[in-house]
């Protein structure tokens, strides 16, 4: 018999305005994230899970995420979400829990755990674990230690090779894997916030990040650009026997105007 994956699909830095023909550098968000939702839509494996990791709003609107939440429900999957450095906690607070969307931070799967964190730091681009997570992760990991166990988080926790924005990661990452040290179930490591698509290794974790739904950095550069490259998600197969599979699927093309010249937002 051939063992059945769990289908998780990441999806992240949506940049959601308000006003639906809003433009972020070049690109109407609302439009790039719908193309990526329908994209989802038409895989021919339907997730069994979907995770926002961050940056679901630019404008910290209640408007974009109550469009979000509209956006998404058309999946009929269980969503979870977590803010990045552009969102707004209060607001996010306000309308969340809302049709597929869920606040909680813990799932519990056939053999696995995934367990969300907040690594936004107020007024702060670059992100910070609290204390309050790092213990809040413990305590999952310590009441599941059966199980395998995916960490997700916005702000990236290992260098990717732009001089610019690892500066703005997660300041404390040190003691974060300190954390995860003493837990050899972690396989995994999610992130958003560097709008690309980012596979290494860490202490033989995986540390996977994700293409934004609406603009893709540069990569390997000491400074702010874009990458003219279509928007897209990531899928993870999870097997209670703690294999994983995983990879990227994009757009057929760029959604939007590419804007060569953007110096930031």
């Amino acid at each position: 018999m051939i063992a059945k994956a769990i289908r998780i699909v990441q999806i992240s830095d949506m940049h959601l305005l308000a006003d639906d023909e809003a433009v972020l550098l070049g690109v109407k968000t609302t439009a790039s994230f719908q193309a990526v939702i329908d994209a989802v839509s038409m895989d021919p494996v339907k997730p069994d899970v979907l995770i926002l990791s961050g940056d679901l709003s630019q404008d910290e609107s209640a408007t974009s995420y109550r469009k979000l939440a509209n956006q998404i429900s058309t999946l009929h999957i269980p969503t979870y979400c977590i803010p990045g450095n552009h969102d707004n906690v209060e607001v996010m607070a306000d309308v969340f829990p809302q049709q597929m969307v869920s606040v909680d931070k813990q799932m519990l799967l056939p053999g696995w755990q995934l367990i969300l964190l907040e690594s936004q730091r107020r007024g702060a681009v670059e992100g910070y674990l609290e204390p309050i997570q790092l213990a809040y992760l413990e305590q999952c990991l310590e009441a599941h230690p059966e199980r395998h166990a995916i960490i997700v988080l916005h702000h990236h926790p290992v260098p990717i090779g732009s001089a610019w924005i690892d500066k703005i990661g997660l300041t404390n990452a040190d003691v974060f894997w300190d954390v995860l040290a003493h837990y050899p179930k972690v396989k995994a490591v999610l992130f958003g916030h560097i709008h690309q698509h980012h596979e290494s290794k860490k202490n033989a974790i995986l540390c996977l990040a994700v293409p934004s739904t609406c603009i893709q950095f540069q990569p390997l550069s000491d400074k702010f650009g874009l990458q003219n490259i279509p928007q897209g998600y990531r899928w993870l197969n999870l097997y209670e026997d703690g294999r994983l599979e995983t990879g990227i699927t994009r757009l057929p093309n760029y959604v939007g105007f590419f804007d060569p010249n953007a110096k930031g937002y």
